[in-house]
């Protein structure tokens, strides 16, 4: 016990304690004065008690900063859904505006032609890969009145004919193919008779059979000439691009550009018979 009395450690610690207890007590009371000790306490007790306070809201304010954060994420990754969402929506309603339009387009031509034609509407399920023959599948066959030998259309023009036919399906040459040929007219002059041929490898054709004297021009519309009994009269093919003269020199051969787009070409009419206008024979029957 001694022992302890005499440790300078021991009589700090009691000083403290008698000051704190002393400091507990004069402050335990509402007062308007602060003693000496008092001020020296609050003076080092402030700064410590300002820095814990700024420590504790900016610990606040980071978490906030992070809370926020993440929340900005998951709206972002939510919205980015959504405009993906909306993206695929647009390109639908696109793609349904544009078959909309073409069969809109296909259904006035049937409309304007009842009198003349008549038709059955076809849709395309398959291409040839060759760049030689020009053929196309289309969804219609024998169990839909369709025979070998019919002329096919669209709105534009003139497409080919029908090569073969199965129950459900039949094939199409197109007027591109190598070995496909129409007799043809001028439109403009009505006296310049031609065969327009297929050229296989590319999407022109070749105006054959051309009269050295006739009265041909660059983009002069060329049409069937009605004068071949698969092909009825008037149906446009195409508008002259290049006009030559043969070594012969007695005739011209023309390259004709065809109106109809056969890479685009997604429906087509079959013409399953034929009523030709007044004054005209008609040569599909």
């Amino acid at each position: 016990m001694l022992k302890l009395f005499r440790n300078k450690y021991f009589w700090l610690v009691a000083l403290l304690v008698v000051v704190a207890l002393i400091t507990i007590g004069a402050t335990s009371t509402p007062r308007d004065n602060l003693t000496m000790v008092e001020k020296m306490l609050h003076e080092l007790y402030t700064p410590l008690q300002s820095g814990v306070a700024k420590f504790r809201d900016n610990g606040v304010g980071w978490s906030n900063i992070f809370s926020e954060k993440k929340s900005l994420l998951k709206r972002i990754q939510i919205l980015e859904g959504k405009n993906q969402k909306m993206a695929l929506e647009n390109q639908a309603l696109r793609e349904y505006k544009a078959e909309a339009l073409r069969l809109q387009k296909l259904l006035d031509f049937k409309n304007r032609n009842l009198d003349t034609y008549d038709m059955v509407p076809a849709g395309i399920i398959a291409r040839s890969p060759s760049n030689w023959y020009k053929t196309i599948i289309i969804d219609r066959g024998t169990v839909h009145g369709i025979k070998k030998g019919m002329p096919v259309i669209n709105a534009e023009g003139l497409v080919g004919r029908i090569t073969s036919v199965s129950q459900e399906s039949s094939q199409v040459s197109l007027i591109t193919d190598r070995e496909m040929a129409v007799g043809v007219i001028l439109q403009r002059t009505r006296e310049t008779n031609g065969i327009v041929e297929g050229q296989g490898n590319s999407n022109s054709l070749c105006m054959n059979n051309i009269p050295y004297y006739s009265v041909i021009k660059k983009y002069d519309k060329v049409v069937t000439s009605g004068l071949s009994t698969t092909y009825p009269k008037g149906i446009e093919v195409g508008f002259i691009r290049n006009i030559e003269r043969e070594p012969n020199g007695l005739l011209l051969t023309a390259e004709v550009q065809p109106v109809v787009n056969f890479d685009k070409l997604e429906e087509v009419f079959v013409v399953t018979g034929y009523r030709a206008p007044a004054g005209e024979n008609g040569a599909l029957e």
